[in-house]
């Protein structure tokens, strides 16, 4: 196969390409949520309607999406680092190199970017949850975006004695305590899964907490049918399209 012929099937030929539909300024979706709530099948569901509709669209993931992300991601799951403010720095370093490789040059070009985790994830977890200032948090995710804000953060809001029972596919997870204590998985089945379960309860208020007084934000409840929390993603996704000179029609064929 030529090296064209793999570009064709990776993106479509040129004429196929022209055709893809871009946004005025771009656009930023972000998913947010505890683990085990479904960001990142609603995230890529999404991205693979919008690309049905033909609009020229980028899915990525944090951290993650590079070289550098990926690297941090395979050594946040192996490590035990007690320090949030060394896990936020490299989170942060992720972020920028995303933000440079593939979020900036995309939303230059009117490109919407789906972002299965983004600047909301660190307050949440390395913030509220383990205790890092939020302040400098706030800072530091400034720096590493040069404060680029999402358009629209869908935040899928489930309990976390649910959300962590879907991820352990262990219905009895908990056997009735409070603070995770009573978790009937073993220790080398879980990743971040394994914090108590009040760190996850942390994790849930501070994303409600953070959803209050931004408009940006999209709360969802996750514990209904993943078609519905797909249609009511695309309905307000859909409202920012038409605001961005996508045409009404395309979304009716």
């Amino acid at each position: 196969m030529t090296a064209k012929e793999q570009e064709e099937m990776d993106f479509g030929a040129d004429s196929e390409r022209m055709k893809k539909r871009t946004v005025e300024g771009g656009l930023l979706i972000t998913f947010e949520g505890g683990e085990g709530v479904g960001k990142s099948t609603q995230s890529e569901r999404l991205f693979h309607k919008l690309q049905s509709f033909g609009i020229d669209t980028v899915h990525a993931q944090e951290p993650g999406s590079s070289d550098l992300g990926n690297n941090v991601r395979r050594w946040i799951k192996r490590s035990n680092s007690s320090s949030p403010l060394a896990e936020t720095l490299l989170f942060e370093a992720a972020r920028a190199q995303l933000m440079f490789e593939t979020v900036r040059p995309a939303l230059d070009r009117g490109k919407v970017v789906v972002l299965d985790r983004y600047i909301d994830s660190t307050l949440a977890y390395q913030g509220y949850a383990r205790g890092g200032d939020l302040k400098t948090i706030k800072q530091l995710n400034d720096i590493a975006t040069a404060e680029l804000t999402p358009h629209l953060t869908v935040l899928l809001d489930l309990d976390p004695k649910v959300s962590l029972a879907r991820v352990s596919n262990k219905p009895d997870l908990f056997s009735g305590d409070t603070d995770g204590s009573g978790r009937v998985d073993n220790e080398n089945e879980r990743r971040f899964e394994q914090a108590p379960l009040k760190f996850h309860q942390s994790i849930r208020k501070g994303y409600l907490e953070m959803s209050k007084t931004d408009p940006r934000w999209c709360v969802i409840k996750a514990d209904q049918a993943g078609h519905r929390i797909a249609d009511a993603i695309l309905k307000r996704v859909r409202r920012l399209l038409i605001d961005g000179n996508i045409p009404e029609s395309i979304f009716k064929s």
